[in-house]
C-alpha cells in the first residue's frame, strides 16, 4: 500500500532516505508502546535519529501522521504474516504455529500496537480498524479450517483469535510493565509458551466445564451512606473513574476524550474536573481501581481449597468476567511510561506481585498433578493477554454474556484448541 508522500520503492539496494524511514517507524513504534500516541516527540524522535525538525517533514506531516504510518505498518507486516503462514503451513496447526512464531520473532520490525487508533482522524481511523479486522478474520480463517479438518475442537473460533490477537499485543507490552528486558530470547519463550497453551491446555488430563466456584459480584460490590458527604463524593468519583476506564479500554488512554467520559455521564467535562485534577489524575485513579480488583481476585483464588490449575482458571474467569461486563477494570495498556515516575514505578511493583502469584498458582498446579508441566514463568505472562485485549473486540463483535465469554476462554486456557481425536492419533 502506497500512501501520499510515500517515495516511489527503488529496485535493489534501499536507498538511504527508505532506510531512514523504516528507522523513523521503529522509533515511533517504541514511543507509542511506552507512552502513547498523543506523546510522541517529533522534535524528540528527530533529535534521537540525527534529523532536523524540517528534514523530519520529509517523512511525515505530522504526529498523527507518524502514528498512522506507525499502525500501517503494523497492519501490513501482520497481513504478510498471515499470508505466509497459509502458503508454508502443512496444515492448519502447522500454520498456527508459523504466525506466532513469525509476529514474535526478531525479524519483524517492532510493532506498534494497535491500542489508540481512537486517536486518529476519522478516516485514518477507519483504514486501521479496517485492516486489523481483516487479519483477525483471517486468523480466525485457519482456527475455523483446522475445526473443519478436525484438527482443532469446534469452540467459539472468534473468541479464540482474539485470545491469540491479545497474547501475541501484551507479550511485545509486558516487559514495561512487569519490569524485565525485552529480547529476542524472551520474545521466542512467549511464543512456544502461546503455542504449548494453545495445542496442549494447561489440564493434565481431560475434564469437563469449568464452573468458577466465586461469584464476581461479591468482588466488584460498593457500599457507602448516600447521607455522609464524603463518602457519597468518593461514590460519585468512582462513578467518574468506571466511566472513564471503560473509555479508555475501548479507545485507548490517547483516544478516549474527557468529553466523551462526561457525556457518558450525562454530564460535562466540567464535571470531571470537579473530582480530578486533570486526565493523569483520571487515569492514576482508574488504574488504582483496577488493580485493587486485580489483587481481589488473586487473593481469593489463592485461598481456595482448589488445584492450582482450577486457582488459575478461576483468575482467568473472573478476569474475563469483569472486562467483558460493564464496569471493567482499566487494561494494562500502551503509555505506561506518560504516567508519573512515583505511580508509575508503584504499578510495576503491584503488576510484578500479581505476576508471582499467577505463576505460584501454575506451579502448585503442577505440582499436584492438576496442570501439565510448562514454562509456568512465562505462562503466567503471556495468558493475562487473554483477557486484557477483550475491551478491544467485545462490542465490535455479537452482544455476548459476560459470563459465556468468561466460560469460553477459561475452557480454552484448559483444554487448548486440539480436537480430542487429533491429539489420539
Amino acid at each position: 500500500m502506497t500512501i501520499a508522500g510515500d517515495a516511489p520503492r527503488s529496485r535493489g539496494r534501499p536507498k538511504k532516505r527508505a532506510r531512514m524511514r523504516e528507522a523513523l517507524l521503529d522509533a515511533a513504534a517504541r514511543e507509542i508502546n511506552l507512552r502513547g500516541a498523543a506523546a510522541v516527540s517529533l522534535n524528540a524522535l528527530a533529535e534521537q535519529l540525527g534529523l532536523s525538525r524540517n528534514a523530519l517533514y520529509y517523512y511525515v506531516t505530522d504526529r498523527s501522521d507518524l502514528v498512522f504510518r506507525a499502525y500501517l505498518r503494523t497492519c501490513e507486516t501482520t497481513a504478510d504474516d498471515l499470508a505466509i503462514a497459509f502458503e508454508e503451513g502443512r496444515d492448519p496447526a502447522d500454520s498456527l504455529r508459523i504466525y506466532i512464531n513469525r509476529v514474535l520473532g526478531s525479524s519483524n520490525p517492532p510493532s506498534a500496537i494497535l491500542t489508540d487508533i481512537d486517536f486518529l482522524p476519522e478516516n485514518q481511523r477507519e483504514t486501521i480498524a479496517d485492516l486489523n479486522r481483516r487479519n483477525t478474520e483471517a486468523l480466525q480463517a485457519i482456527l475455523n479450517s483446522g475445526a473443519t479438518t478436525g484438527l482443532f475442537r469446534l469452540i467459539d473460533h472468534e473468541i479464540a483469535a482474539q485470545c491469540i490477537v491479545g497474547m501475541l499485543n501484551w507479550a511485545q507490552l509486558s516487559a514495561a510493565w512487569l519490569g524485565y528486558r525485552d529480547t529476542a530470547k524472551v520474545r521466542a519463550r512467549s511464543a512456544a509458551a502461546i503455542i504449548d497453551i494453545l495445542f496442549g491446555g494447561l489440564a493434565a488430563e481431560p475434564a469437563g466445564s469449568f464452573v468458577c466456584p466465586v461469584d464476581l459480584a461479591s468482588l466488584t460490590a460498593r457500599s457507602f451512606n448516600a447521607f455522609d458527604r464524603t463518602e457519597a463524593t468518593q461514590e460519585k468519583a468512582t462513578q467518574v473513574a468506571i466511566a472513564a476506564a471503560r473509555l479508555f479500554n475501548s479507545k485507548g488512554l490517547d483516544g478516549a476524550l474527557l468529553d466523551e467520559i462526561g457525556a457518558s455521564l450525562g454530564a460535562t467535562k466540567g464535571a470531571v474536573y470537579h473530582y480530578f485534577d486533570d486526565k493523569t489524575d483520571l487515569v492514576l485513579s482508574c488504574y488504582r481501581l483496577a488493580f485493587e480488583l486485580y489483587e481481589r481476585i488473586l487473593n481469593v483464588a489463592d485461598e481456595l481449597a482448589i488445584s492450582g490449575l482450577e486457582r488459575s482458571l478461576t483468575v482467568m474467569y473472573l478476569n474475563s468476567e469483569a472486562q467483558a461486563g460493564d464496569e471493567p477494570p482499566l487494561i494494562l495498556q500502551a503509555g505506561l511510561f506518560s504516567l508519573p515516575e512515583a505511580p508509575r514505578a508503584r504499578f510495576i511493583e503491584r503488576s510484578q506481585r500479581l505476576w508471582a502469584m499467577s505463576d505460584g498458582m501454575l506451579r502448585t498446579g503442577i505440582g499436584d498433578g492438576s496442570c501439565r508441566d510448562c514454562d509456568h514463568r512465562m505462562v503466567a505472562t503471556i495468558t493475562a493477554g487473554a483477557f486484557m485485549w477483550i475491551p478491544k473486540w467485545i462490542d465490535q463483535s455479537r452482544t455476548c454474556d459476560p459470563k459465556s465469554v468468561a466460560a469460553s476462554i477459561a475452557d480454552l486456557f484448559a483444554q487448548g484448541i486440539v480436537s480430542k481425536e487429533a491429539r489420539l492419533s
